[in-house]
């Protein structure tokens, strides 16, 4: 497998950077919505609050920070750029968080007409999205890196995954929204869309990424080979079965077994790689990680108790450790690798350093900071502490714990305005580098480098 990445194919900051800007809003969101519902909020997984908060969550925080993510790693990873990556990226982050809103308007107000008007909104976004990224992937297909394919495995099956998750989203929705009798389709919408769209995704970018950031050793290639097959098969079992009345349902279990097992098995391999690192000391990133990982371990007992523990909490606290747990804290970790080297590379970009005085060259390079300098590791490893807080507690909230429903809106209040303190200083930085190299004599801007994309 491919250990580097060719940046010099990296979109246009504007293309990812929206897309990542709207995870501390959405957090910040969930956490003041989850503050002023209190303790309903947590009482039953159907209520309109607790609907809200979670499509917040996942669409908000983690589609946004996925979908953002993905363009950008195609490109510099995979070298597939999408076609008109700007316009592309700028429609679905609009519809995306117009849809977003409107959606948890409706669970909170329990509004049809908002149920409609956010199908109308995040049909489009996810069928652009998912059309240009189809037409990249198909149009260079025969440019593809080749250390690339394990990626672009597992990223295929997300983007099934997410189609299949979006169209019954967008069923489920218009049925609520117009009045018709609501499909039985809760179950695998929730499973598509987390096992499905965000595990696979965050698996293959896994392969690539913690080699490079983390400096770990390649992931076992009979896993990284087979185990982006194996999932998507056991998650078209699992929905035939799910559909077929007539089986026994120790067949669905079955299949709900090894897709969890299949990934407990990536995670006891990804701390593995973590823990033997040729850099001991962990940094901010890496917390995050450990934090995913061992949330990810943690949803195999859960799955037990949810299965066999007959408790009508079980399944919340599992959708808790999953959403907040899993997925929250690997896209918040990634989040201090992707935005500092962003903000970092294209403030690079931009400034012309004279190549035939080595002295005045050294006074222009001073000007552009480290990347190191963009988020510092003791603010992110502040937000780690704050963010892991807020999944211990959010899990005892779900598990009916009164103090716990209390302080869960208030400790994600905390974490979200951190991680945005922390982004902002980054974004702050960057736009004082850009002024001082405008400021520095015979300094123009650069054209955007060959190749880039949007």
């Amino acid at each position: 497998m491919q250990r580097a990445l060719d940046f010099d194919k990296t979109p246009a900051l504007g293309v990812p950077l929206p897309f990542f800007l709207n995870v501390p809003l959405f957090a910040l969101l969930a956490g003041l919505l989850a503050a002023w519902a209190g303790p309903q909020a947590f009482a039953s997984r159907w209520n309109g609050a607790a609907l809200a908060l979670t499509h917040l969550w996942t669409l908000g925080v983690l589609g946004s920070a996925m979908l953002g993510a993905l363009l950008q790693i195609l490109a510099v990873a995979c070298n597939v750029p999408v076609g008109a990556a700007r316009a592309v990226a700028g429609l679905t982050h609009a519809l995306l968080t117009a849809g977003t809103l409107l959606l948890a308007a409706g669970f909170l107000g329990w509004w049809p007409a908002a149920w409609v008007g956010a199908a109308a909104l995040l049909g489009p976004a996810f069928a652009l999205y998912l059309a240009a990224v189809a037409r990249a992937l198909w149009r260079h297909r025969r440019q593809v890196y080749k250390g690339a394919r394990e990626i672009l495995v597992p990223v295929r099956g997300a983007l099934i995954a997410l189609s299949c998750t979006v169209l019954i989203g967008l069923v489920l929705a218009l049925s609520l929204g117009l009045g018709w009798p609501l499909p039985d389709w809760i179950d695998a919408h929730v499973l598509w869309g987390l096992a499905g769209w965000g595990g696979l995704l965050l698996m293959g970018m896994s392969f690539q990424l913690l080699p490079i950031f983390q400096v770990t050793e390649l992931y076992p290639k009979p896993l990284s080979r087979w185990l982006p097959l194996l999932i998507p098969g056991l998650l078209l079992a699992w929905t035939a079965l799910d559909a077929s009345a007539g089986l026994p349902r120790l067949m669905r279990e079955t299949a709900e077994l090894l897709l969890v097992g299949a990934y407990a098995l990536w995670a006891g391999v990804t701390l593995r790689l973590l823990w033997t690192r040729k850099r001991p000391a962990p940094e901010a990133t890496t917390l995050f990680w450990y934090a995913g990982m061992l949330s990810l371990l943690a949803c195999a007992p859960l799955w037990i108790w949810m299965t066999h523990g007959q408790s009508p909490r079980a399944a919340a606290v599992l959708g808790v450790m999953m959403i907040a747990g899993v997925l929250g804290s690997v896209v918040n970790g990634m989040l201090y690798k992707i935005v500092p080297f962003l903000l970092w590379k294209h403030a690079q970009d931009a400034m012309i350093v004279p190549d035939r005085d080595p002295a005045q060259a050294r006074v222009y390079l001073k000007v552009l900071p480290k990347m190191a300098a963009y988020i510092g590791e003791r603010p992110a490893r502040w937000q780690w502490a704050a963010h892991v807080a807020v999944v211990l507690c959010w899990a005892l909230a779900a598990a009916g714990w009164m103090p716990a429903a209390l302080a869960a809106g208030p400790l994600q209040i905390v974490s979200a305005a951190a991680l945005a303190w922390n982004i902002g200083r980054a974004l702050r930085l960057y736009r004082r580098t850009l002024r001082a190299m405008a400021a520095l004599p015979h300094h123009a801007p650069t054209s955007r480098p060959a190749g880039r994309s949007g």
